[in-house]
């Protein structure tokens, strides 16, 4: 009985950590290495959650404890529209962006700078780091970002 009570007590003091503790976003993109991850962190090591790229589909792994409990293969049939409305409702803050990029032609690399400088004035960004190369033999593209998200007000937007 005890036992049982002490579960309950645990249950609810995660739910209220849930709404009271925001969790880390961490997104990487790099283009050399065809490398995408999304990881998201709840008190870590208490709970890490990753989707990642791997053989050209998206993986979903849960890790409570630095222990993998789950691993998956998202699928892609008809979820577009859901994916669509899930986006929608994800309001991150403390948005951080640091992106490196490179184009053969330079111009093109002047006008990726233009086009991210305009970012911030449409988004609410903590901070927009840039490092154009305008002297690249080959194209590549380097973006890591982090944001907080408040895990238990977006559970209760996507009911």
């Amino acid at each position: 009985m005890v036992f049982l009570y002490l579960l309950i007590v645990t249950v609810l003091i995660l739910m209220v950590l849930l709404f009271i503790v925001a969790s880390n976003i961490i997104f990487h993109f790099d283009s050399t290495s065809s490398d995408v991850n999304v990881t998201l962190l709840w008190l870590y090591p208490i709970l890490k959650s990753v989707v990642s790229l791997e053989n050209n589909s998206l993986t979903l792994s849960i890790f409570i404890f630095s222990k993998k409990i789950f691993k998956k293969q998202m699928s892609s049939h008809n979820s577009e529209s859901r994916n669509k409305n899930v986006l929608k409702k994800i309001n991150p803050t403390d948005v951080r962006i640091n992106a490196q990029y490179g184009f053969k032609d330079p111009y093109f690399t002047g006008l990726t700078f233009a086009a991210l400088n305009m970012i911030p004035s449409l988004l609410k960004l903590e901070s927009l780091y840039q490092k154009p190369d305008f002297l690249v033999t080959n194209d590549f593209i380097n973006i890591n970002a982090t944001a907080k998200l408040n895990l238990g007000r977006f559970l209760l937007a996507l009911v």
